[in-house]
């Protein structure tokens, strides 16, 4: 009995052992996913992850605390993959407009996120326009579910998206048209009115009521 518990202590104490100490099981692998080059050597580099440590004691939760410090990541995740390999997933946010503050570009991403400046701005991407761009404006979040709601045929043609409040969104198209979309509600209806509006005559298309446009 005195053997078998002996047995059962010292087998507990090599695993202790082999999990904390042992570099057996320490890291010899750091690898990134989702994001790629010299976005992925800044996530490595912040992670700071030491080659030669034991995985157990690689402090995950740590990890992913100081990689969401990285404005251009939407969501980190970091875990062990034994018996070497540190994993750490990673979304990176994604620009879908620009906004112009005090002369600098600033890429916004569909949650209302300012995560990158952008010497110019990328093309086919509208430019947005609103009195406090981020993700509490009301605004702004109307602004860009407006543009989320757009098909690639309509938001290609899009120069500027406005919102000087929630339901008044003005898209600004290239060569100066103008649509009146009103609030963010029954945006895809009025994005299937819109599409078959374009070789009509006019300066300035209202679908704010997509029963009842009004062309000017």
């Amino acid at each position: 009995m005195l053997a078998s518990v002996a047995g059962v202590v010292a087998l507990v104490v090599l695993l202790g052992w082999l999990l904390w100490f042992s570099p057996v099981l320490s890291v010899r692998t750091v690898a990134v996913t989702g994001s790629e080059g010299t976005a992925a050597s800044t996530v490595r580099d912040l992670a700071a992850i030491p080659e030669g440590m034991p995985l157990a004691r690689i402090d995950t939760d740590g990890i992913e605390a100081a990689l969401a410090t990285l404005p251009e990541l939407a969501s980190v995740s970091v875990y062990r993959s034994w018996p070497s390999t540190v994993r750490i997933e990673v979304v990176p946010r994604v620009g879908v407009a620009v906004v112009d503050l005090a002369g600098v570009h600033w890429l916004i991403d569909r949650t209302g996120v300012l995560f990158a400046q952008v010497t110019e701005p990328p093309a086919g991407m509208p430019a947005l326009q609103v009195e406090a761009a981020g993700p509490q404006d009301r605004a702004t979040r109307a602004a860009l579910d407006v543009i989320a709601a757009l098909p690639a045929s309509i938001r290609n043609r899009v120069s500027v998206v406005a919102a000087q409040s929630p339901d008044s969104v003005v898209l600004t198209l290239i060569g100066g048209r103008t649509v009146i979309w009103g609030s963010a509600a029954d945006s895809d209806r009025k994005a299937l009115v819109l599409a078959g509006l374009f070789d009509r005559p006019g300066r300035t298309i209202d679908v704010s009521s997509p029963s009842a446009v009004v062309i000017r």
